[in-house]
């Protein structure tokens, strides 16, 4: 019985931004983050386009837009027209399985039911019932080859699939080395290989210019006088020193994309691909960096006078604390003199008041005192003095 449709279907996943186009897409059609086609197209409040995808993770670095630098976030993404939509899914894309040999081309939006429905070198499982391998759709009805056989010179186990595999690495099998024609049993072919001295090598210094190269065997004569060998260390440090900087201009051409993504460049037509084409290629690129640099520093010097005004302003607001501070501890020691004063005044009229006291007590004591004294000399009352000083006392 053979297999349904639905279980040829292929479980093979399809890249978007990997696909090849037929033609260069329109500079329209790219996105301005990753320079491919747009895909799942959104629109932002300042009206620039981007896949959704590459936006979404701009947003999550910087709440600003990727081409003005204006303030975004992403209540102001909105999907794209569905005409430009459209215009990407339109365009012809080869098949993901083209070095494999499908030769199909389609619209982007077929690609995905092609490589799952059609394509004859998608992956799909094996027709075997019980069998989880893989093998491509033209081979599914054929038979299954993740059975395991037994190899005619090890008689060890070995998966049809492999076979051919098997016997190039047999321990059983001797095969003949391609360089000296020594035939040798196949484990011990690989170590001769890394040995075998009429084998035909470069120049141990050949990645830094020596174009030489001649038998293992008659390597060492030409090592003994080639200057790119004598000059290996002083190349290799220069090398390292390359690669540093190549690294370091990396990641400064990466920070130098987060502040100002670099916009897609001039694709040249086809048919003008002359010295003036290519000169007038070169000048737009330069126009397009010294774009850039300008932009650049036009923000560098606005930012600069950004933290120039606040600095101003925070300078401004000191010296405002400053003054209402000062003009605080003016009216609080104005206040703490008056209530100095009013102490002052309190106190004094305390004292008067126990000074006036006092002479009121000493003069009706002295008072008391005559007229008990007259009293007695006159009347002959029989009081004691003392009884007329409690009476003053009690008055």
């Amino acid at each position: 019985m053979a297999p349904s449709r639905s279980s040829r279907n292929s479980l093979q996943s399809v890249d978007l931004r990997a696909l090849d186009y037929l033609t260069s897409p329109s500079a329209n059609l790219l996105c301005p983050i990753c320079h491919a086609p747009l895909i799942t197209p959104v629109q932002t409040r300042c009206l620039h386009t981007f896949c959704s995808a590459c936006i979404s993770l701009s947003l999550e670095r910087s709440l600003t837009c990727p081409v003005d630098r204006k303030p975004l976030n992403h209540d102001d993404v909105t999907p794209a027209p569905i005409m430009i939509a459209n215009l990407v899914n339109d365009l012809m894309v080869l098949c993901p399985n083209r070095e494999k040999g499908c030769t199909t081309s389609c619209a982007r939006w077929l690609v995905e039911s092609h490589v799952r429905e059609d394509c004859e070198y998608a992956t799909v499982k094996c027709a075997k019932e019980g069998c989880d391998g893989l093998v491509e759709r033209r081979e599914a009805d054929r038979e299954c080859v993740h059975e395991e056989v037994e190899c005619a010179f090890c008689e060890g186990p070995v998966r049809k699939l492999d076979i051919e595999l098997h016997y190039g690495e047999c321990p059983k099998l001797s095969s003949d080395c391609r360089h000296c024609s020594k035939s040798f049993l196949n484990p011990e072919l690989a170590a001769h290989k890394l040995i075998c001295p009429d084998e035909v090598i470069d120049c141990a210094a050949s990645h830094f210019g020596c174009s030489h190269s001649s038998r293992r065997s008659e390597l060492d004569e030409h090592l003994t006088h080639c200057h790119f060998v004598a000059l290996t260390p002083i190349l290799q440090l220069h090398t390292e020193r390359i690669e540093t900087l190549e690294l370091e201009n990396k990641a400064i051409r990466q920070k130098l994309d987060l502040l100002v993504p670099p916009r897609p460049l001039p694709t040249p037509l086809s048919g003008t691909s002359n010295s003036n084409d290519s000169s007038s290629l070169g000048r737009d690129m330069t126009s397009e960096m010294q774009d850039y640099t300008y932009h650049l520093y036009s923000e560098y010097e606005q930012l600069r006078s950004d933290v120039e005004r606040l600095n101003a302003q925070v300078r401004e607001l000191d010296v405002k604390q400053d003054m209402v501070r000062f003009s605080e501890g003016l009216r609080y020691n104005e206040e703490m003199a008056g209530v100095r004063a009013a102490i002052n005044g309190l106190r004094m009229q305390l004292h008067w008041l126990v000074a006036n006291r006092r002479e009121g007590v000493t003069a009706g004591a002295g008072a008391g005192a005559a007229r008990s004294v007259a009293g007695s000399s006159a009347g002959g009352d029989g009081r004691r003095m003392s009884d007329s000083a409690r009476q003053v006392v009690k008055l």
